[in-house]
C-alpha cells in the first residue's frame, strides 16, 4: 500500500524533472540562438550557372537571384548569403546601346574567402532582315552592272551590315522574259540572309518619237519601291518636214538647229553640239534640192540609256550617259533650289530612273 508521504514525494519529484526539462529546452534554444549569430556553420555558396550565353541585343542583369541557387534553404540562409555575398559587374553595355556587344565577359561573385566566376558570352546569330521588291522591270539591252537595283532593297539588323550583293547572272538582258536574280547580304557577325526575285526585261518602244522608260514607284500601302518600264511620247520631239522649200531649209541651218537631213529626232542638249558638223553639211546650197526631192539613207541605229533623277520639291533635273550612279552623284552635288533656297541642302524628295531610245 502507497502511503501518504510517497504520494507527496513522487508528486514533488513530477514537477521537478518537468521544470528541469524546461529550463533543459529554454537553455538549448538561448544557446541556439546563440549558436546560430556566432557559428560556423554557415549556408555553402552554389550558382546557378557558372556559364551563361546571351543572344546579341538581349540584356543580362548579374544580380543575386539570377546567380546564387537558393532552393532549399530556409529563410535566414537566404538571407544570410544575400547580406555576405559580393558580386562584381564585369559586362558592359555597347555605347549608346542598352545590351552588351558581342564578346566574352566575366561575372565573379565573392562569399567569404570563396570567388566564385560566371562567364558570360554574348552571341548574334540572328540573320538581317532584308525586303526585296516582287518585281523589277528593266528595259531590254540595259547594262545591268549599272542598274541601281539595291535601291530598291531595304536591309535591318542589329548589328553593322556588309553592302547588299546582287546575283543577276542568269538574266539574258538581250531576251525579252521573266527571269530570277538573287539578293544577299550579311552582318559583321556572318549572319547573312539571301532572297530571290523576279526581274521582267521588257521590249523597248521602236517607235523613234516614243522613249522607253524606267521608273521607280513606291506602293503606298507597303512602302516597297519597285521599277515600272513605261513607253511615253518625248517631250523634245522635233519632226523633220520632207517638204519644206530649200530657202525654209537654208533659215534652219543659219540658226544652227540640228540637221533634219537624217530624219530622225534628238534629245534636248543635242542641238547646240551638232549644228557645226551634220546640220551645216547637209544643209549646202547645192545638195539642198536634192535632199528635198529624195528620202535620205537611214543609217544603223543604236539603243541609247539616259539615267536621271529629278527632285519633287524643286524640280532639279539631273542626267547621265554613264550609269545611274553618275546622275546621283550629280544630282547630290546639287542643293534644293526651292523653298529651301539658301540652306544648301540635299533634295528631300525625289525620284529616278532610266529612259532609252534608238539613235
Amino acid at each position: 500500500m502507497v502511503t501518504k508521504n510517497q504520494n507527496i514525494i513522487e508528486k514533488y519529484l513530477n514537477t521537478k524533472s518537468k521544470k528541469i526539462a524546461a529550463g533543459c529546452v529554454a537553455g538549448v534554444l538561448l544557446i541556439g540562438g546563440v549558436y546560430y549569430v556566432t557559428r560556423d556553420t554557415s549556408p555553402d555558396l552554389s550558382l546557378k550557372k557558372e556559364v551563361v550565353t546571351v543572344e546579341y541585343g538581349q540584356t543580362y542583369n548579374p544580380v543575386f537571384d539570377q546567380l546564387v541557387k537558393t532552393k532549399g534553404l530556409d529563410k535566414d540562409d537566404v538571407k544570410y548569403l544575400k547580406n555576405n555575398v559580393k558580386i562584381k559587374n564585369g559586362i558592359k553595355n555597347e555605347d549608346q546601346k542598352g545590351y552588351p556587344a558581342v564578346g566574352k565577359y566575366k561575372v565573379t561573385v565573392k562569399y567569404k574567402d570563396e570567388t566564385k566566376t560566371v562567364k558570360v558570352t554574348v552571341k548574334d546569330t540572328t540573320a538581317p532582315e532584308l525586303n526585296v521588291p516582287d518585281n523589277t522591270e528593266v528595259v531590254k539591252g540595259t547594262d545591268l552592272s549599272t542598274f541601281d537595283f539595291k535601291s530598291l532593297m531595304s536591309a535591318t539588323d542589329l548589328a553593322q551590315l556588309n553592302e547588299i550583293q546582287i546575283d543577276y547572272s542568269s538574266i539574258d538582258i538581250n531576251t525579252a522574259g521573266e527571269y530570277t536574280a538573287k539578293a544577299s547580304v550579311e552582318d559583321i557577325n556572318k549572319n547573312k540572309t539571301e532572297k530571290e526575285f523576279k526581274v521582267t526585261v521588257v521590249e523597248p518602244s521602236t517607235d523613234e518619237n516614243t522613249e522607253t522608260t524606267t521608273e521607280v514607284q513606291t506602293d503606298p500601302t507597303t512602302g516597297q519601291k519597285k521599277t515600272v518600264v513605261v513607253s511615253k511620247p518625248k517631250n523634245n520631239t522635233t519632226t523633220s518636214n520632207r517638204n519644206s522649200s530649200s530657202n525654209s531649209s537654208n533659215k534652219s541651218n543659219t540658226s544652227g538647229s540640228t540637221s533634219n537631213s537624217n530624219g530622225g529626232s534628238h534629245s534636248t542638249g543635242s542641238s547646240s553640239s551638232k549644228p557645226s558638223s551634220g546640220g551645216n553639211t547637209g544643209g549646202s546650197s547645192s545638195g539642198s534640192s536634192s535632199g528635198n526631192s529624195s528620202t535620205p539613207s537611214q543609217p544603223s541605229k543604236v539603243l541609247k540609256t539616259t539615267y536621271w533623277y529629278e527632285c519633287y520639291v524643286c524640280g532639279k533635273h539631273v542626267e547621265s550617259t554613264v550609269s545611274l550612279s553618275d546622275a546621283k552623284n550629280k544630282f547630290n552635288n546639287t542643293p534644293c533650289t526651292d523653298e529651301y533656297e539658301g540652306f544648301n541642302i540635299r533634295h528631300p524628295s525625289y525620284h529616278y530612273g532610266s529612259s532609252q531610245h534608238w539613235e
